[in-house]
C-alpha cells in the first residue's frame, strides 16, 4: 500500500472514530429523539417556548394604519399524569410590542389534552379555553374541545393533525393545524409549522389559509436541549385587514423526564 495512502486511512480513522465512537452516536440518537419529540403536539415533554413573530403586510388597502406588526409570544408546555393516562397542559401568551393594532397582551388560550398512545402513534382530546384580555373580541370567554392524532409513519415522518374549536354566545370558530414533521438527522427537522386554518362559523368564512413551513434544529447549551426554529407564512385568504404574510423565530428550552 502506497505510503500516501496509508497516511489518509490514519488521518481518516483520527478524524472519524470520535464522530462514530457510542458515545457520539447515542448522543446524535437522543438529540434526534428529542427533536421528534418537540414536533410533536401528542408527546409527553415539558418545554417553555419563546416566539417572536413579525407580520410584515395585510392584505387590503386601508390608510392610516401601519403595515407590519411586531408580537412576542410565550407557550409552556407541562405534562403531567392523571386519570391514568398521561396529559399535556400548554398555554399561549401572545403579547404586542408595536406595529398595527394595540400595544399589549393577546387573547390567552389555554388546552389540556389526555393522550392516547397506539400502536401507530398516539391520539388525544380535552378541553380548550381562551381568555380575551383587550375587550376586543366578540366574548371576553370561549371554551370547546381540542382534538389530534400523530400517525408515526416511519422513524423520521410524522403526519397527523391538532384542532381546537371554541364557542361562546357570539363566537364559534375551528383551528385546524396539519402536523408534518420530518427529521433530517443530527437534530434537524423541517415540518409545516405552526398553520393555523381557520373557519369561522359565525361568518361562514374561512380567515386563515397559511401556506408555509418550519426549519429547525434542536442543540444544546451546556446540558440543556435548546431548538431553535424558523418558520415563515402566506395568507391565502385575501381579505381586507386580515395578515397577508408573518416569519417567526423560535427560541425553546426542553426538560426530557428520561
Amino acid at each position: 500500500m502506497p505510503p500516501s495512502v496509508r497516511c489518509f486511512l490514519v488521518l481518516s480513522c483520527a478524524l472519524f472514530t470520535p464522530i462514530f465512537s457510542p458515545s457520539n452516536l447515542r448522543a446524535q440518537d437522543d438529540t434526534s429523539n428529542l427533536s421528534r419529540r418537540a414536533t410533536d403536539p401528542t408527546a409527553s415533554l415539558m418545554a417553555l417556548h419563546f416566539q417572536g413573530l413579525y407580520t410584515g403586510g395585510f392584505h387590503g388597502d386601508l390608510p392610516g394604519l401601519d403595515e407590519d406588526r411586531w408580537t412576542l409570544q410565550f407557550r409552556p408546555v407541562i405534562p403531567f399524569e392523571a386519570f391514568g393516562h398521561p396529559n399535556i397542559l400548554r398555554m399561549t401568551v401572545p403579547s404586542q410590542v408595536g406595529g398595527r393594532g394595540d400595544e399589549g397582551w393577546g387573547p390567552i388560550s389555554v388546552f389540556d389534552l389526555v393522550v392516547f398512545d397506539e400502536d401507530w402513534g398516539r391520539w388525544g382530546v380535552g378541553p380548550v379555553m381562551g381568555l380575551d384580555t383587550k375587550g376586543m373580541a366578540p366574548d371576553e370567554y370561549v371554551i370547546g374541545p381540542a382534538v389530534g392524532s400523530v400517525w408515526q409513519v416511519n422513524k423520521k415522518l410524522d403526519v397527523g393533525f391538532f384542532s381546537q374549536n371554541v364557542f361562546w354566545s357570539d363566537t364559534a370558530a375551528t383551528q385546524i393545524q396539519p402536523v408534518i414533521a420530518y427529521q433530517w438527522g443530527g437534530g434537524w427537522s423541517l415540518r409545516a409549522g405552526d398553520l393555523q386554518f381557520t373557519y369561522d362559523w359565525e361568518s361562514g368564512r374561512w380567515v386563515d389559509v397559511p401556506i408555509g413551513f418550519q426549519l429547525g434544529k434542536v442543540t444544546k447549551i451546556g446540558k440543556l436541549p435548546v431548538p431553535l426554529a424558523g418558520n415563515p407564512q402566506y395568507n391565502l385568504k385575501d381579505g381586507a385587514g386580515l395578515e397577508e404574510w408573518s416569519i417567526g423565530f423560535t427560541f425553546a428550552a426542553l426538560f426530557p423526564a428520561n
